[in-house]
């Protein structure tokens, strides 16, 4: 329709100009206008369409695109760090040597010198200390002791470390454990000295050899006897080697000859021969031991357990434990007299055969260290400790029983603050012997508190202990009735103050309850005792 009137249009412009023409030559007379001229437009019948969207196109398409490589070179200067203003702290000054001089009240020497030789590859060690003390308060209440000591190591370049050791011990105590009201002695006759002279060697090496394997021989050799004519000589030798597999689960065998000869004068001869197998399997959370001590006495073979499970239940702060142990344990003439100085110089020398069963709890937690156990014990010819009312009531007999002992013990260790630190033990056994009354002298609770404090200079040290025990039984000379001991109490303080660096003084106050408490009856402690003096560091 849009077409027709477009043509329409343009036909009339085209003819206009003759329209015109003709016009002008019409007569001039008048013009009837019969009808005006309408143009109408025919209807016209509308068209409609209908749309339709292509078809979608679901194939995909891979695009590859290459893009020219190109390295760019940046000249960028290493940054400068540089710390912030902070104050050094200075290091202490090292010291080879040590030295330590007092004198104390009663009258008490006391001396003790230290020094460390060398380097790489030869360290060698030396260590003298002596110290004595007279309490003229109490006839032949005096004691001595004497110490001198070298060892050294010496490392190779091929992984061999060769150890070595020499001591002297010189101990002297008296029999004062005397009625002092109507006896008296003389020092010579009450005397007991004790010498000790020891060799030590060994051979270990000191990273893991081929295969993860460490190895180890040992040598021990004392001489040991008294001024009354007993005499004594020990010899142990050991060979050693763990295989660590997979860098962590230990499998090990010890095998020790422990050799004793004890002439008083008659000879009596305490030969143990040890074979200790074991694996120890360490896991992600727990450990697991497992092995034996098969231990020969007089071609006799007796077979122990040594089992331990431990299972961490809370990561390292808490770990259960619980095992199963044994051994042949050695009374030597040594040992027995170094636990009770005023033993008789004939004691009879017996293998302890025990079996024991534990389980505890232990850990660590903010910095504090604990451990807690308790067990059963099933001791076999255990020594005990009586008066001699036969030779010399002054002097104590050994005997043995079987013992069965039920104990739980615990320590931990802890600061408090910044420079203080508090450690605690405490042991309480319970004991059911076979034949004899009592366990004769042997103390069933023991605890021990210490604190230590140092200031953030260091140069003062300020210490504190105190030491509890229960009365021992005992049998009364006269009546030979069971009766205990009284307990112990024992508090103690000291305290050190740097002068300088190298000069430092010190001083220790002992017993400050003056408790005099037997812990062998008829021997009292001694009662309150001060010492104090100068160190040296150089």
């Amino acid at each position: 329709m849009q077409y027709k009137i477009s043509f329409l249009f343009i036909l009339a412009f085209f003819l206009l100009p003759f329209a015109g023409k003709a016009q002008t030559d019409l007569p001039a007379e008048n013009v009837e206008v019969l009808k005006r001229f309408e143009a109408t437009l025919l209807d016209t019948k509308k068209q409609t369409t209908a749309g339709s969207l292509p078809k979608e196109d679901r194939s995909t398409h891979q695009l590859t695109y290459t893009l020219p490589t190109k390295n760019l070179e940046i000249q960028q200067p290493a940054p400068k760090i540089r710390p912030l203003g902070m104050k050094r702290d200075k290091l202490p000054e090292a010291f080879n040597g040590y030295a330590k001089l007092g004198y104390g009240i009663p009258a008490s020497p006391y001396a003790e010198l230290g020094y460390y030789f060398g380097g790489e590859p030869l360290r060698v060690n030396f260590h003298a200390r002596h110290h004595s003390a007279n309490f003229k308060n109490l006839e032949n209440q005096k004691f001595a002791k004497t110490f001198v000591g070298i060892d050294g190591k010496y490392s190779t370049e091929s992984n061999i470390g060769f150890a070595a050791g020499l001591d002297y011990a010189r101990d002297k105590v008296h029999f004062y454990g005397y009625n002092h009201e109507d006896t008296s002695f003389v020092e010579d006759v009450v005397k007991q000295v004790f010498t000790n002279v020891g060799i030590k060697l060994g051979i270990a090496n000191e990273e893991r050899i081929t295969g993860d394997i460490d190895y180890r021989v040992t040598g021990d050799v004392y001489f040991y006897k008294d001024n009354y004519a007993t005499k004594e000589q020990g010899f142990d030798l050991g060979l050693g080697g763990t295989k660590w597999i997979a860098g962590k689960h230990p499998l090990k065998l010890d095998v020790h000859t422990d050799f004793t000869v004890f002439k008083d004068p008659e000879t009596q001869n305490l030969n143990n021969i040890y074979f200790l197998p074991s694996f120890t399997y360490h896991g992600e959370s727990f450990s697991v031991k497992a092995g034996a001590n098969i231990v020969s006495f007089k071609d006799e073979f007796s077979v122990f357990p040594d089992l331990e499970l431990s299972v961490n239940v809370i990561g390292s702060s808490l770990t259960a434990f619980a095992g199963w142990t044994g051994n042949l344990q050695k009374n030597t003439f040594k040992s027995l007299s170094r636990y009770n100085p005023f033993i008789t110089s004939h004691p009879t020398l017996r293998n302890t055969n025990y079996t024991k069963y534990y389980g505890g709890i232990r850990g660590s937690f903010r910095g504090a260290e604990y451990s807690a156990q308790l067990g059963y014990k099933d001791a076999k010819d255990l020594a005990l400790f009586l008066n001699d009312t036969i030779n010399d009531y002054k002097r104590f007999t050994v005997l043995y029983d079987t013992v069965n002992i039920f104990y739980i013990e615990g320590s931990t260790k802890f600061s408090l603050f910044q420079g203080f630190d508090l450690l605690a033990t405490l042991s309480q056994s319970v004991y059911k012997p076979k034949n004899e009354e009592k366990a004769w002298h042997l103390p069933a609770l023991e605890s021990n508190i210490s604190a230590i404090y140092r200031m953030p200079d260091q140069k003062i040290k300020v210490k504190g202990e105190l030491y509890i025990a229960n009365g021992a039984p005992y049998k009364k000379l006269d009546d030979r009735t069971v009766d205990n001991l009284g307990a112990l109490l024992d508090l103690s303080f000291g305290a050190e103050y740097g002068i300088t660096d190298q000069i430092g003084i010190f001083l220790d106050i002992n017993n400050l309850l003056n408790n005099k408490r037997e812990r062998w009856n008829g021997y009292k402690v001694y009662g309150l005792n001060v010492l104090g003096g100068i160190t040296a560091k150089f």
